[in-house]
């Protein structure tokens, strides 16, 4: 005759079940605790050319994104680190400006987005500080419309960046309003 107060072989498997996922997600726990950082990588984006003429209702748009020089990497610890991942940049134009129509040439790929938008995919994965993309592309005008009356009527705008600190590295210029680290009017 067993006592009260006796566990039995079975309370102890019962136990045991219960408690393996706890033990499953405290072995986890440190691969997810040493990830990198959010904010390792330090980034830059500006437009490549000033407002060209618009020839046959046709806008060429073209910008650089980098992956910036070492010296400007300040917050991981191999400043020669390769970037992990591709980079995604919009490029949202005025409906009542563009057609929606576009082409592209450049390094990636680029595609059509929702609301008059191209999202394009720059290939920085594996790359090294001081890499850059620089992104063409041609867009279909309404008729009528200058360079002038283009000018600020597309917005770029960086929409996936994982673990990237964006930071304005190249200088202001003429071409290009209401900048951010993230995004600028072209």
């Amino acid at each position: 005759m067993t006592s009260p107060s006796a566990v039995s072989r079975r309370t102890v498997t019962k136990g045991v079940a219960w408690s393996a996922p706890a033990v499953a997600l405290a072995v986890s726990a440190p691969a997810f605790a040493s990830s990198p950082t959010p904010g390792c990588y330090v980034f830059d984006m500006w437009p490549s050319n000033g407002r060209q003429p618009i020839n046959n209702n046709n806008d060429q748009i073209s910008g650089t994104v980098r992956y910036s020089p070492n010296n400007h990497q300040d917050c991981i610890k191999n400043q020669n680190q390769p970037y992990p991942y591709d980079i995604v940049i919009t490029v949202t134009l005025d409906p009542d400006t563009y057609t929606g129509v576009f082409t592209y040439t450049g390094p990636g790929r680029a595609v059509a987005g929702g609301n008059n938008s191209v999202v394009i995919t720059l290939p920085f994965a594996g790359r090294r500080p001081g890499s850059s993309n620089q992104w063409n592309l041609s867009a279909r005008t309404r008729q009528g419309v200058t360079a002038r009356s283009a000018q600020f009527k597309a917005h770029i705008k960086a929409t996936s960046y994982p673990e990237v600190k964006w930071k304005i590295i190249e200088g202001h210029n003429d071409w290009m309003r209401n900048r951010t680290p993230l995004s600028y009017d072209y």
